[in-house]
């Protein structure tokens, strides 16, 4: 019993330390709010792991979204596309790729990645650029979910998750 009592032990502190090894801070609340949570067109103010501020705005998320030509997606599953605004107010550039920084949280509760489709919402957005101070580009973001599953919610974590902080906004 004792040995039972101190593996359950070990296993629970196990877990605590996992769940508090991660410093990333989510950033839900809208540019210049301190309350309510962001949803889709809300701007988000987020910092790389340079330090650089960045706004980001989650300005659209099409459902069912549109392949370009045969692309199609898989049986009994869609394309969702979710297109952001970004603005580089700060001195220096700095690389993005949202392919790497952005997912979407199903109403599942499943984290889903992107699905690298060209879709015809996505097709004049880069996915991977140099922001430039001053430039307010957009991205659009390709996604394939079940059919029976909704997206809840929209993530972009700066530089792949490197970054100490993320955004979030609430769908729709």
């Amino acid at each position: 019993m004792g040995k039972i009592l101190a593996v359950a032990g070990s296993l629970t502190l196990g877990v605590l330390a996992i769940g508090c090894s991660t410093s990333q801070t989510v950033v839900n609340h809208p540019s210049g709010s301190s309350s309510g949570v962001a949803h889709t067109g809300d701007t988000l103010t987020l910092q790389n792991p340079s330090g650089r501020h960045f706004d980001i705005t989650l300005t659209q998320v099409v459902d069912p979204a549109q392949g370009v030509g045969k692309t199609k997606p898989k049986s009994g599953k869609r394309f969702v596309a979710a297109i952001f605004k970004l603005s580089n107010s700060q001195g220096a550039g700095f690389t993005v790729n949202s392919n790497l920084d952005a997912d979407v949280v199903g109403s599942n509760g499943q984290v889903y990645l992107p699905n690298h489709a060209s879709l015809t919402q996505c097709e004049k957005d880069a996915v991977q650029f140099q922001m430039a101070s001053g430039q307010s580009p957009t991205t659009c973001v390709a996604f394939q979910l079940k059919s029976s599953i909704s997206v809840s919610k929209v993530q972009f974590y700066p530089a792949a998750g490197s970054a100490n902080d993320y955004g979030e906004w609430l769908v729709p």
